[in-house]
C-alpha cells in the first residue's frame, strides 16, 4: 500500500538528538532587578499573546527568567492570555481583522494564519536567526515555520503526541495485565475497570475541545485506507474532490466515542466536567483512562508530580494493532506581527527564546519532546510510550494542524450537539463540509462555486 508517513522520520531524528540526556500570571510578576537610574528606559517590553492552555510551567519558568534578567537581555515579556479552542481562535481572527495585535503571537503557524485567518500580511518575515542552527532545517520547512520560503515563525513548546493515557495502578487493581490491541479488547478493559467502581474513560466535555481527541484516531485510518499519502489525501480534500461526509472511518470513530457513553464507561457528568478535573481523576486513580495529547502530562507533572510515573500511554485501538496510529502535532509557532513597535528588538527576543539556553529553561520546568537539538530532557513514561510508537513509524500528522486549508466550523461544538442527540453523525460531517465550502468560497477558491 502506498503510504507516506508525514514528518515522522525528520522529527524522530531531531528527537533522538534532543533526548540524548535521557493559569494565569500573578500581579506583580517578576521584573528586572536592575534599579539603576535610567535602567527602565533601556529595557523594552515585548508583548506576547498565547492561549491559556499553552501557558504552562515552561512558559512560567522562562518568563520569570527573562524578566529577572531583563536588563542583561535587553527586553522583558508581558504575556497576555486568552481561552483556547474555537472560542480563542475566533478571538485571534478578530484581532487580526482589526489589527489589535501584540508584538509576538503564538499560534498554530503560518499556514493556519494564511488559510484560516487570512492574516499572513500581518506577520513579519524574520529572515534568519542565529538560533536556527540549533534546529533541523527540514523540520522547520516541513513544519511550516518557514512558509513560502519565508521564516514566519519559530517552534515553541513540545512536539505533542496523541494517545490514551492510563493509570497503571488502576489497571493493576482491575487485573489488566496487557494493553488492549483492538476495539473488543478495549471494551473488555473498560468492563474490568468499571467493575472496580472506577470510571473507565474520562470525558471533559465542559472544555469542548477535549472531546475531539477520541475521533482523531478514526481520521488516521481514513488516510491509511485511502491508499494515498497524507499530502495527496489532503490535496483532494482541499480541492473539493473529497469531503468530510465521505470519510466513513472518521464517522465510525465519532460513533464509537458516543458508544462509550451509552455503554456507561464514561463519567455521567461529562458535559460539565473540565480538563482540569480529568487530570485530577487520572492522576488520583479515580479514572482508568483519558484521551488527550502529551501536554496533559505537562499539566499533571505540575499538579501531581508523584503520579507521573504511574501514567502510561497507548494508541486508541479502534482497529487491529497494525492500524492504530498516534498523532503527531509539531510545536506551536511564535511569530512577529506588523504591530510590533520595534521589529529588530522583537526579532532578538524571539532569537533568545528559541535558543538552547532558553529552551532548556523551558524544558527543565516542562519535560517533553523538543525540536531544539541541544535540549536534553528525561521523558515521563507516557511521553516515552508514544515516542516509541512514533519511532516504529506508527504516527501521522494531526489532520487539524497540517491538513485542511479552510476552516470547518466548531467541530468541538458539533460533537457536543451529537452527544445530546441534536445532531447525527451525518449532520456533524455535513456541517463541516458546509463550513469548509463557505470559507473556500470566501477565499475565492475556484474549486468551489
Amino acid at each position: 500500500m502506498k503510504f507516506k508517513k508525514v514528518l515522522i522520520a525528520t522529527v524522530a531524528s531531531v528527537m533522538a538528538m534532543s533526548l540524548a540526556g535521557c493559569g494565569e500570571k500573578e500581579n506583580g510578576a517578576s521584573k528586572s532587578t536592575d534599579n539603576s537610574p535610567g535602567a527602565a528606559n533601556d529595557v523594552k517590553t515585548v508583548t506576547l499573546l498565547t492561549f491559556t492552555e499553552w501557558y504552562k510551567d515552561g512558559w512560567k519558568a522562562l518568563e520569570s527568567y527573562i524578566n529577572n534578567n531583563a536588563q542583561e537581555l535587553g527586553f522583558k515579556l508581558d504575556i497576555q492570555k486568552i481561552a483556547g479552542g474555537s472560542q480563542g481562535e475566533d478571538v485571534v481572527k478578530a484581532r487580526f481583522a482589526t489589527g489589535d495585535l501584540p508584538d509576538i503571537i503564538q499560534t498554530y503557524g503560518a499556514k493556519w494564519i494564511d488559510t484560516q485567518v487570512n492574516g499572513l500580511d500581518k506577520i513579519v518575515d524574520m529572515g534568519s536567526l542565529s538560533s536556527e542552527a540549533e534546529y533541523d532545517a527540514a523540520t522547520l520547512e516541513e513544519g511550516g515555520y518557514r512558509y513560502d520560503g519565508k521564516l514566519y515563525g519559530m517552534p515553541m513548546d513540545t512536539t505533542n503526541l496523541l494517545g490514551v493515557f492510563y493509570n497503571k495502578k488502576v489497571f493493576e487493581e482491575a487485573g489488566i495485565t496487557e494493553l488492549p490491541q483492538n476495539w473488543e479488547q478495549f471494551i473488555a478493559v473498560s468492563d474490568k475497570i468499571k467493575a472496580t467502581g472506577k470510571t473507565p474513560l474520562y470525558y471533559s466535555g465542559k472544555d469542548a475541545w477535549t472531546l475531539q481527541c477520541f475521533t482523531h484516531f478514526g481520521f488516521n485510518k481514513e488516510v491509511f485506507d485511502s491508499g494515498k499519502s497524507y499530502s495527496e489525501f489532503w490535496q483532494d480534500m482541499n480541492t473539493n474532490k473529497r469531503h468530510y461526509a465521505e470519510n466513513k472511518q472518521f464517522a465510525n470513530a465519532i460513533a464509537k466515542s458516543k458508544e462509550m457513553i451509552e455503554l456507561g464507561y464514561v463519567n455521567e457528568t461529562y458535559l460539565s466536567d473540565t480538563y482540569d478535573m480529568a487530570q485530577t481523576a487520572l492522576a488520583q486513580g479515580e479514572a482508568g483512562m483519558y484521551i488527550n495529547a502529551t501536554w496533559v502530562i505537562d499539566e499533571i507533572s505540575s499538579k501531581y508530580p508523584d503520579a507521573v510515573q504511574d501514567i502510561g500511554a497507548f494508541a486508541l485501538p479502534l482497529y487491529d494493532a497494525s492500524e492504530n496510529y498516534t498523532d503527531s502535532s509539531l510545536p506551536s509557532s511564535l511569530s512577529i506581527t506588523t504591530s510590533a513597535k520595534d521589529i529588530e528588538a522583537t526579532k532578538k527576543a524571539i532569537d533568545f527564546i528559541s535558543s538552547a539556553k532558553a529552551q532548556q529553561i523551558y524544558a527543565e520546568a516542562q519535560p517533553g519532546i523538543y525540536l531544539n537539538k541541544n535540549v536534553n530532557v528525561t521523558l515521563s513514561p507516557g511521553h516515552q510510550d508514544l515516542l516509541n510508537l512514533m519511532k516504529e513509524g506508527k504516527s501521522m500528522a494531526l489532520w487539524q494542524g497540517s491538513g485542511n486549508n479552510y476552516g470547518y466550523g466548531s467541530y468541538d461544538k458539533f460533537l457536543q450537539d451529537y452527544y445530546v442527540s441534536s445532531k447525527s453523525v451525518d449532520e456533524v460531517l455535513k456541517a463541516m463540509d458546509e463550513e469548509t465550502a463557505k470559507n473556500a468560497m470566501a477565499a475565492k477558491d475556484s474549486n468551489w462555486k
